[in-house]
């Protein structure tokens, strides 16, 4: 539990909040003026001053948030087993993961929603058997790729390599679900449990739709607080990042049905 100093530190830190206390000094400047340029602005700062306020607190990226990730609900364990395969579920895992440039190259590094992933997708193949395909994400010198790290920790959790598949050519999410189809044959297998996090899974549902699968979406590493804090009405650093995330994916979805991928 965080203590009051340091949700008194993270406030101070919060450089949303200083935006507002310098379009808030503007705008009295501006309803104080009589006359002139800054006058006319009182109420764009105003306004402007609402509209940072909105975007930089957590309550509004987490009601996004959550819109998004309850799309799809979780399957129940009936639903699972009833995916067909001769020894379980064929379990399609999207990649998450980001590339750090060095002096002798690129390397993959695995955050937060790459183990989370990986994690519940080791977690399903060891209670329903299966198969998991990991797919996506070359480095751009294509020595390697997020797939194949995520793959790699899922051997060393205990899933053995017999039971791995890795595409690893794909570079977003419509590529990652076709050409997963065309390497693994996915719409002769039938239905395909399809993983990936919570926000990300309304358009790569759709986009296996679009490919032309028959998927049972599964989310995972969901990050919505869905519990109200007064916390959640102070401006962070870390909203305008989360609201973000959901854009793009709203974004992306709009951009997918334009070209006709879902």
């Amino acid at each position: 539990m965080r203590s009051v100093l340091t949700d008194l530190v993270h406030l101070l830190l919060a450089m949303p909040l200083y935006v507002l206390l310098g379009l808030a000094w503007l705008s009295v400047r501006a309803w104080r003026a009589k006359a002139g340029r800054l006058h006319r602005w009182r109420h764009g700062f105003a306004l402007l001053g609402v509209a940072v306020y909105i975007i930089s607190i957590p309550a509004t990226a987490n009601t996004l948030l959550a819109q998004l990730e309850g799309w799809w609900p979780v399957p129940t364990d009936a639903q699972l087993k009833a995916l067909p395969g001769p020894d379980g579920p064929r379990m399609l895992v999207l990649t998450a993961g980001w590339f750090r440039k060095t002096d002798t190259g690129y390397t993959v590094v695995m955050g937060a929603p790459s183990w989370e992933r990986t994690e519940k997708a080791v977690e399903l193949q060891q209670r329903f058997g299966g198969r998991l395909m990991f797919t996506g994400a070359p480095l751009p010198d294509g020595s390697d790729s997020v797939a194949q790290h995520m793959a790699s920790a899922a051997q060393r959790l205990g899933v053995p390599a017999s039971a791995i598949g890795v595409e690893t050519r794909s570079i977003n999410t419509h590529e990652n679900l076709l050409f997963s189809e065309r390497q693994f044959g996915l719409r002769a297998q039938g239905r395909v449990l399809l993983l990936t996090s919570a926000i990300h899974l309304p358009r790569s549902a759709a986009a296996a739709r679009g490919v032309g699968l028959d998927v049972l979406p599964y989310p995972c590493d969901f990050r919505a607080d869905t519990a109200l804090k007064w916390q959640h009405f102070v401006p962070s650093n870390e909203a305008p990042g989360a609201l973000e995330e959901v854009l793009h994916e709203w974004l992306g979805l709009a951009m997918y049905s334009l070209r006709g991928w879902v």
